[in-house]
C-alpha cells in the first residue's frame, strides 16, 4: 500500500498556502477558527440576516465540527476549507429563510414524480443523469445552483449573477487543487449535478466522508435520521423552481419533473420515498470491483489536500464500509418500495446499446422518448467522448491496501442479488 504523506501529492497551492499560514501562526495570528460560534457569527455577518428559520441543521454540524478538530488531523487548508463550505452552506440557509418568509408559497410548490436515479458511486449514475438533463422537458440541478441555492434578497438580480460567479471561480481553483478529483469526477458552473449538493448545506451529505477523515462522523451520519435533512432538500428544489420561474415571469405555471441522483440515497431509501412518495427510481448497477476501487481514489484525491498525513487507509476504512453498508441497506429498502416504482439499470446495458436501455427508462419514467431527445442524447455522448471527460481516472485497489478478492468477498451479496458481470471477463 502507498504510505506516503500526503504532502508528495499537494499542489504548490496546497503547499504555499499551508506554509504562510503556519507562519502567521507563529507571529501571534489565530488559527483558522472553526467554532460553531465563529461559523454563524460570520454567516449572518456577511449576510446581515439573523433568522435560520428551520435550525434542524444545528445536530449535524456539531457532530461534523467536533470530528473536524477530534479526529481529522487538518492541515491549514484543509482548515480553511472546512471554515468557507461551512460558512457557504449557513449563508445559504440565511438566505433561503428570507425567501420563504418573503414567500411563503414557494413551501406550496409541488414536486411531482421525480426521476431519481440511484446507485453506487462510479456506476453510470453521472452519466445518466447528464444524458437526461438533455431533455428540456425535464429539469436538473445545475452546479452553480447546488452549490448556490438560494436567491440573494436586496441584492441585484437577487444575486443570480454573483451566486453564478462564485461557484465558476472556485471550481476553476477546485480544477487546480483537486486536479485528479475532477478528472474523475468533472465539474463546471453549468452541469447538471446530483442533490448530495443541497443535502451539503444540512451537513449531512457525504461529500465531507471524502474530504476529510472523520469516521467518528461518519459512524454518526449512518445512523442518524436524516428525515429533517430529506425535507429541506425537498424545500431547496422548491426554491430553485420558484427562482427560475420568478425569471422566467412564470409564477402561475407548475415546474417540470425534476431528474435528480444522489449514491447517498441507496442509505435512506425509506426516507427519501417518505418525503418524494411518487418518485420513480431508476437503480444502477456495476461491478463492484470497479465502483468500490474507483470511489476510493475519487475521494483521496480530495482527501489528500486537507492533511498531511498519509490517508489511503483512512480513505479505504470508511469508503469499502459505505459501498459495502449502501448495498446491504438499499436491498433492505428496495423491499418496502412498490414494485412499479422501480426499475434497474446495468452498466454494461448502458454501453452495450444505451437507447434501448433509455427507451426503457423513459418509458418506465412515464415520459416520451422523442427522436429530438435521443438526437440530444447522442450529441451529448459525442462531445463526452470527443473531450475525453470521464477518461484518464487510472487507479489500482493494491494502493489503499486491498485487492480485488476482497473487495469480491465483501461485496459478493450484491454481485449475486442483481446478476452483476465481471468486467473485462
Amino acid at each position: 500500500m502507498d504510505t506516503k504523506p500526503s504532502t508528495a501529492y499537494q499542489p504548490p497551492f496546497v503547499r504555499q498556502f499551508n506554509r504562510r499560514t503556519r507562519a502567521w501562526n507563529v507571529f501571534g495570528m489565530k488559527k483558522i477558527d472553526l467554532s460553531e460560534a465563529s461559523l454563524i457569527a460570520a454567516a449572518r455577518a456577511e449576510t446581515g440576516l439573523e433568522r435560520f428559520g428551520d435550525e434542524s441543521f444545528l445536530a449535524p454540524l456539531r457532530a461534523l465540527l467536533h470530528s473536524l478538530e477530534t479526529e481529522a488531523q487538518l492541515n491549514p487548508f484543509g482548515r480553511f476549507n472546512a471554515r468557507m463550505r461551512t460558512i457557504r452552506s449557513l449563508k445559504n440557509r440565511l438566505w433561503a429563510n428570507a425567501c420563504f418568509e418573503a414567500h411563503p408559497e414557494i413551501l406550496e410548490r409541488e414536486i411531482e414524480a421525480p426521476i431519481v436515479i440511484v446507485g453506487p458511486h462510479r456506476s453510470g449514475t453521472t452519466r445518466l443523469q447528464r444524458m437526461m438533463a438533455t431533455d428540456a422537458r425535464l429539469q436538473h440541478l445545475s452546479t452553480w445552483e447546488g452549490f448556490n441555492p438560494a436567491p440573494r434578497p436586496g441584492q441585484p438580480d437577487m444575486g443570480r449573477q454573483a451566486r453564478y460567479e462564485e461557484v465558476k471561480n472556485f471550481l476553476a481553483l477546485g480544477r487546480q487543487v483537486y486536479a485528479g478529483g475532477y478528472v474523475a469526477h468533472p465539474m463546471d458552473a453549468d452541469w447538471p449535478e446530483e442533490d448530495m449538493l443541497l443535502m451539503n448545506h444540512s451537513f449531512c451529505g457525504f461529500s465531507v466522508l471524502g474530504m476529510f477523515n472523520i469516521p467518528g462522523y461518519y459512524r454518526w451520519f449512518l445512523d442518524y435520521d436524516k428525515s429533517d435533512v430529506y425535507r429541506y432538500t425537498a424545500k431547496l428544489l422548491k426554491l430553485i423552481a420558484w427562482s427560475r420561474a420568478r425569471e422566467q415571469e412564470q409564477n402561475q405555471e407548475q415546474s417540470a419533473r425534476w431528474v435528480l441522483k444522489n449514491p447517498q440515497h441507496m442509505l435512506d431509501l425509506g426516507t427519501l420515498v417518505k418525503v418524494f412518495p411518487d418518485a420513480r427510481l431508476v437503480f444502477t448497477h456495476r461491478d463492484p470491483i470497479k465502483t468500490v476501487g474507483s470511489v476510493m481514489s475519487l475521494m483521496w484525491h480530495f482527501a489528500s489536500q486537507h492533511t498531511d498525513l498519509p490517508c489511503r487507509a483512512s480513505t479505504r476504512d470508511i469508503w469499502m464500509d459505505f459501498c459495502e453498508q449502501s448495498a446491504q441497506r438499499g436491498i433492505a429498502g428496495r423491499e418496502h418500495i412498490p414494485a412499479a416504482q422501480q426499475i434497474d439499470v446495468h452498466y454494461e446495458e448502458m454501453n452495450r446499446d444505451w437507447r434501448l436501455v433509455m427507451r426503457r427508462v423513459y418509458a418506465f419514467g412515464g415520459v416520451e422518448f422523442t427522436p429530438a431527445v435521443e438526437q440530444a442524447m447522442a450529441q451529448w455522448l459525442a462531445d463526452s467522448d470527443r473531450d475525453n471527460l470521464h477518461g484518464g481516472h487510472r487507479y489500482a485497489l493494491e494502493d489503499f491496501g486491498t485487492s480485488a478478492a476482497e473487495v469480491d468477498r465483501r461485496m459478493m451479496f450484491v454481485r449475486r442479488r442483481y446478476d452483476i458481470a465481471y468486467e473485462g471477463k
